[in-house]
């Protein structure tokens, strides 16, 4: 019997480099190949540029989607889906899906690649530092007051109202799939029941095995802006005194742009602008160690592993699921975000023969817990379970 699975998804703008996109694009694929009949119910936030929905109708949607909720039924009529996987559902689409879903006896699944079930701003992060004033709130005022949805206290009033409306909707869903272990203790932390949730990582599809070339260097790979962490990146290059022996090439664009382009020549840093995606892994793989900041909370991190699949280390940010990617002194170093932390961090990362050792555990870690067929299988084994209850409980 062929299990089907429909897939709800709202795909970020093109115009903005997506990791999670990437990510639910490549797990479609993957269900597909597993012999899942799998639909898609996508929006796309690329309309909200046009002018195709009114701004009213958009203030709502975090709410209530009645397009989002009638594709729904109309799906559940037609697809008849065993199970349900619910990706990114903001903006166009609403939590009332998942009402929708479950009156009508579809088990759900959830990816959790952000923390949008507990924040506003999906983010844990305001003012420069990790935020928690919103986990445990009744009514997520302190967003609001703090205007954490596009600095605007209106704008964020809607996405308040969603979590206060749907508190109890987010919390009925049946397997919440947790990018990293540092997203599933969030998720617990915010009230979530620990026993519905599982880790289930982002996977890259595997380069083939690295050649012995150890590679040069450090490269950063990312936006240039401050929850980056490029000012402390930058500020512990100089300070570590590293680029004396050693080069830092920046591949990306944002608010610090001038920052990384007008570093004094002396510092051996490399400014490479905004790089496509192919080339960029050919870039990946002629340095030697990826450098990953950040200074918020990110959840995962798939420059570190699109690396370790390629035989490089990873410095990373003692900070949310980046740091989890890592084993300090094994696959690479884990450094504290801030200009001291990172300088020791480039020091201890400057040895070429521990960044060749390195970067060999990192790909040994790499094919155990990052591959296609390793993530899949934990998908495909979820789903399953959950399409099999609901089988169960329609008999």
């Amino acid at each position: 019997m062929t299990m089907r699975v429909l897939v709800i998804h709202n795909f970020y703008r093109s115009e903005n480099a997506s990791g999670e996109n990437l990510s639910v694009l490549d797990e479609i694929n993957g269900l597909r190949d597993l012999g899942w009949d799998v639909e898609v119910m996508s929006a796309d936030s690329d309309v909200i540029a046009d002018g195709a929905i009114p701004l009213s109708e958009l203030a709502l949607r975090p709410l209530y989607s009645r397009s989002s909720v009638a594709r729904v039924k109309e799906a559940c009529r037609r697809f008849r889906p065993h199970v349900a996987l619910v990706e990114n559902l903001f903006p166009l689409h609403s939590p009332w899906v998942i009402k929708t879903l479950r009156s009508r006896g579809v088990p759900v699944a959830a990816g959790v690649r952000s923390y949008r079930m507990m924040c506003a701003a999906s983010t844990l992060y305001r003012d420069g530092a990790t935020c928690r004033s919103c986990v445990g709130s009744k009514l997520n005022l302190p967003a609001v007051r703090h205007g954490c949805y596009q600095n605007s206290p209106l704008r964020t009033v809607p996405l308040a109202a969603s979590l206060r409306l749907h508190r109890e909707t987010l919390r009925s869903i049946d397997t919440f799939l947790a990018v990293s272990g540092y997203v599933r203790d969030e998720l617990v932390n915010g009230g979530f029941d620990a026993e519905r949730i599982l880790v289930r990582p982002n996977f890259v599809l595997d380069p083939g095995l690295p050649n012995d070339d150890p590679g040069d260097g450090f490269l950063f790979a990312g936006r240039l802006s401050d929850d980056k962490g490029v000012g402390e990146m930058m500020a512990g290059w100089i300070q570590s005194g590293v680029w004396k022996e050693h080069r830092l090439r920046v591949a990306g664009t944002g608010p610090l742009e001038d920052l990384v382009a007008g570093a004094d020549p002396i510092h051996n840093v490399e400014s490479l602008g905004l790089v496509p995606h192919d080339k960029m892994m050919d870039i990946v793989r002629s340095a030697a160690v990826m450098v990953v900041p950040s200074t918020w909370p990110e959840p995962f991190g798939r420059g570190v592993i699109e690396a370790a699949a390629r035989g490089r280390a990873g410095l990373v940010a003692r900070s949310g699921g980046v740091a989890s990617l890592v084993e300090d002194d094994v696959t690479g170093w884990i450094a504290d975000a801030n200009p001291d932390g990172l300088a020791d961090g480039f020091r201890r990362a400057s040895d070429r023969a521990l960044q060749v050792e390195f970067g060999r555990a990192a790909r040994r870690r790499y094919e155990e817990c990052y591959t296609r067929e390793v993530s899949l299988a934990i998908l495909d084994d979820a789903l399953a379970r959950l399409a099999r209850s609901g089988l169960d409980v329609s008999r």
